[in-house]
Formats: structure tokens, C-alpha cells, sequence
């Protein structure tokens, strides 16, 4: 039986803790490759945005929910009245308007809700005072691509 020397050991036991510190995508790949840097979908995916509509901040978020896309809208309400905000989303990617929702926010209250869409589509989000004479329109918001399907 052939004895295995020492140094064999030590740089096979070098290779194979490297080789695990990798993460997965680099571990295979060749020597000066580089993964393809992502594309304009993928870096807004995810996204969030904010606007002001009088004394409240309304921000919105995307993010893939399973099967759907999750919408959640955020009111912060600054002033020293109560409002009450109409909200409703347009799938930018071609799917059907949401249904409005009415939020009443306190002064200086925080006011947190969902909407859901369909996956891997882009939503606006509209976003009106109660008596409807100011409104802002937020997005569009997209999704992240769920990866490791």
C-alpha cells in the first residue's frame, strides 16, 4: 500500500477548505470568469419609493410573497389633524387596477397596509386625500425575481 506523504495531505486539506469558503456560484467557475452584471429588471427589483402628500410621507415597497407580488404602503402622518387617504394600485405590467382602499391616519400616527398583485408584475400606486383634491402617484415598484425556484 502506497504511503500518502504529509505535505499531500496538508495541501489537499488547503484545497478542500478554500474550495468550501467559496460561496457556490464561485467554486466551479473558471478561473477569470465573471458573472454577467444583472440587467436594468433586475436592479430595480425590490425597490421602494416615497413621496410627500401634504404633512404625510406615503412610501411603497414590492416584494415577491409566494405566489404573488406583496405591495406594502406605509402612511406617516406629520400634521396636527387626522386624514383620511383613498389608495389603490395599476399593474404597470398589464394586469387589472386594484380595488380602493380608504386609511384614516391620527396626527402623528403611523398607518400600515398590503396590497397583493400578481407575481413578477410592476405596480404605481395612487394615492389621493380624502376629498380628493391632492393626490401622488409612487412607482412603479417591481418584485425580485425569486431565485433558486
Amino acid at each position: 500500500m502506497k504511503e500518502t506523504s504529509r505535505r499531500t495531505v496538508l495541501v489537499g486539506a488547503a484545497a478542500a477548505m478554500i474550495s468550501l469558503g467559496l460561496p457556490a456560484s464561485t467554486a466551479g467557475a473558471e478561473p477569470g470568469q465573471e458573472e454577467p452584471p444583472a440587467t436594468a429588471k433586475e436592479k430595480r427589483l425590490a425597490a421602494g419609493t416615497c413621496g410627500m402628500l401634504g404633512s404625510a410621507e406615503v412610501c411603497v415597497t414590492a416584494r415577491e410573497v409566494q405566489d404573488v407580488t406583496g405591495l406594502q404602503y406605509v402612511i406617516t402622518n406629520s400634521g396636527t389633524q387626522p386624514m383620511t387617504y383613498t389608495l389603490w394600485y395599476e399593474d404597470t405590467t398589464g394586469g387589472p387596477e386594484s380595488g380602493k382602499v380608504t386609511e384614516t391616519v391620527k396626527a402623528g400616527e403611523v398607518a400600515t397596509g398590503y396590497f397583493y398583485g400578481a407575481i413578477q408584475h410592476c405596480f404605481t400606486l395612487h394615492v389621493c386625500e380624502g376629498d380628493g383634491t391632492a393626490c401622488i402617484t409612487l412607482g412603479p415598484v417591481c418584485g425580485e425575481i425569486p431565485s433558486g425556484w
